[in-house]
């Protein structure tokens, strides 16, 4: 155990405590969920191309398939809803945080109200091939702030990420014109 054995498996490591927060930064998001900053342009190509956010432990590469192969279309629809004022922006889709804690129900025991969640969220995600002793169809207002925080954490990260491969791809770009640069001078000298 090491480590772990000491942790208490009320929250999931890395994230902020539980409890619900609807107010980030004095920012209300209004009541279409709209915050300003948001590009729903970015939004849609993010959908398709963001990483996958999963919890570090060695069970990463079990995840299954189909999931992975789900995503997108899960994202695709979380950004119609957001489109519409039906879902917020700043929280990452229910599959997303399915995603984020497989790993780490395989790494160690959640606590009861980790595992009330986790199970929701195989409720919503997986549906009728859930199975029906283990569903849990309503979670209490409690368990809803603190998988909100969740999937806010998750939306972050994922921002995150998508914006120091940006920042990455652009400094690649930079050094590839930077090395052609001197070869066009030089082709131009010779003609």
């Amino acid at each position: 155990m090491g480590k772990r054995a000491g942790r208490g498996m009320s929250s999931l490591p890395g994230l902020p405590s539980p409890g619900p927060k609807r107010i980030k930064n004095g920012v209300d998001p209004g009541p279409t969920g709209i915050k300003s900053g948001v590009d729903p342009m970015e939004e849609l190509v993010g959908a398709i191309c963001d990483s996958i956010i999963v919890y570090p432990s060695g069970w990463e590469d079990t995840i299954p398939e189909r999931w992975k192969n789900e995503l997108p279309m899960h994202r695709l629809i979380h950004v119609s809803l957001c489109n519409h004022g039906k879902a917020e922006w700043d929280e990452a889709t229910d599959l997303e945080a399915m995603l984020y804690m497989y790993p780490a129900s395989l790494d160690f025991p959640l606590g009861e109200q980790w595992s009330r969640i986790y199970l929701h969220l195989g409720t919503k995600v997986m549906g009728d091939k859930f199975p029906e002793d283990i569903r849990v169809e309503t979670l209490s207002a409690y368990d809803e702030g603190a998988l909100r925080d969740l999937k806010r954490w998750i939306q972050k990260k994922k921002v995150e990420a998508r914006k120091a491969r940006r920042r990455q791809e652009k400094a690649q770009d930079k050094e590839r014109k930077a090395e052609l640069e001197p070869a066009k001078y030089e082709m131009m000298r010779l003609l």
